[in-house]
C-alpha cells in the first residue's frame, strides 16, 4: 500500500483503481480528495445526517491557516469539496476559501460545493461561481413539501431549481443529491419519477446515495441503492459498475425522461473498512484529518 508523508506521519492511501469485475489495476498516482468543512452550523435538521449541524456558534474558520495547510498538501490533492454544515450560511467565506484554492492550485483542480438548497440566491451571487465545477443541491423527496419536511427547513421547489438552472451560463453545474430511503426514493419506480421531475426542471445530473447507517433513523429507513440495477424500465441505461472490494460500489448511467435525457450516478457504502485514507478533511476549527473519523494530521 502506497503512503504519503504529511505532518511527520506516513498515511496509507489507495494505490489502485476500482474494479469493473476484471481485477484491480495500479493507479498512476495516488492523490486524495479534500473535504473542507466551512462551518458545522446548519439551518436544516435532516434525521439521516452523518454530521448533524449546530444552530449557532462554532470556531472561526481561519483563511490564513487554510492557506498554510493548502500549501503543505498541494501535491497530494486531486479535488476539493466545500461542505458543512451549510456552507452558504457564509457565502463570503465560501468565496474566500475558493480564492485560496485557486491561488494554490490554479484551475487544474476540480472544485465543488454542497448545499441544502435553502438559499438559491446565495448560489447565484457567489463571486467564484464560474470557477466551481459543480454545485450539489441536496433534495431527497419528489414532492416539494415532503422534501422540506424531511430536511427540517423550507427548501427550494422544482420551479425555483428550474429558474436557477435557466439563469446559469453552464446549467450542467447543478447536480441534485438524493439520499435513498424508505418512504422516499426507495425503488426503481421512485427513482424514475424523481428523474422525470429533475429532467423537466432542466437538471442534467442526479446523484443517488445509499445512506450511511449512522443512527436509528438510518437503520429503520435504509433503502438499498443496488435496487436500481434491477430496474426493468428500459429507460434506464447503465454504463458501468465499479467495486472497491467490500468497501463500496458505484455505478453510472443515463435515463430517457419525457423532457430530455438525464445522467445519474449512485454509490453505496459496503460492509468493510478500507485500510487507507479515502480523503483529507479540513474542519471548521482549522484541523486536518486523514479521512472522516481519521487521525489528526499536525501541520
Amino acid at each position: 500500500m502506497t503512503a504519503i508523508r504529511l505532518g511527520g506521519r506516513e498515511i496509507p492511501v489507495k494505490d489502485y483503481d476500482c474494479s469493473d469485475g476484471s481485477g484491480y489495476l495500479p493507479k498512476a498516482e495516488s492523490k486524495l480528495s479534500l473535504y473542507v468543512d466551512l462551518t458545522d452550523v446548519c439551518n436544516g435538521n435532516c434525521p439521516f445526517c452523518i454530521n448533524p449541524g449546530r444552530k449557532e456558534g462554532g470556531s472561526p474558520f481561519s483563511i490564513d491557516r487554510f492557506r498554510h495547510v493548502l500549501e503543505q498538501i498541494r501535491e497530494h490533492v486531486s479535488s476539493v469539496s466545500l461542505t458543512g454544515g451549510e456552507p452558504l450560511l457564509h457565502p463570503g467565506l465560501a468565496d474566500a476559501a475558493m480564492e485560496e484554492i485557486l491561488q494554490v492550485f490554479g484551475h487544474s483542480i476540480e472544485i465543488d460545493l454542497v448545499t441544502n438548497g435553502s438559499d438559491l440566491n446565495a448560489i447565484r451571487n457567489l463571486k467564484h461561481l464560474a470557477d466551481l465545477d459543480s454545485v450539489h443541491i441536496s433534495r431527497h423527496r419528489i414532492d416539494d413539501d415532503e422534501n422540506s419536511r424531511i430536511m427540517g427547513i423550507r427548501t427550494a421547489g422544482w420551479d425555483e431549481i428550474e429558474s436557477l438552472i435557466s439563469s446559469m451560463d453552464d446549467p450542467g453545474k447543478i447536480v441534485l443529491n438524493c439520499v435513498l430511503m424508505k418512504e422516499g426514493v426507495d425503488s426503481a419506480e421512485q427513482a424514475a419519477a424523481y428523474l422525470e421531475k429533475a429532467a423537466a426542471a432542466g437538471v442534467q445530473n442526479v446523484s443517488f446515495i445509499g445512506m450511511s447507517v449512522c443512527n436509528d433513523f438510518c437503520r429503520q429507513h435504509y433503502a438499498d441503492p443496488h435496487m436500481l440495477l434491477q430496474a426493468e424500465d428500459v429507460r434506464f441505461h447503465f454504463w458501468n459498475r465499479y467495486y472497491d472490494h467490500d468497501f463500496c460500489s458505484c455505478s453510472s448511467g443515463s435515463y430517457e425522461a419525457a423532457a430530455r435525457g438525464i445522467r445519474f450516478y449512485f454509490r453505496c457504502m459496503g460492509t468493510g473498512s478500507p485500510p487507507y485514507a479515502r480523503q483529507l478533511v479540513y474542519t471548521e476549527d482549522n484541523r486536518l484529518f486523514a479521512g472522516f473519523g481519521g487521525e489528526e494530521i499536525l501541520l
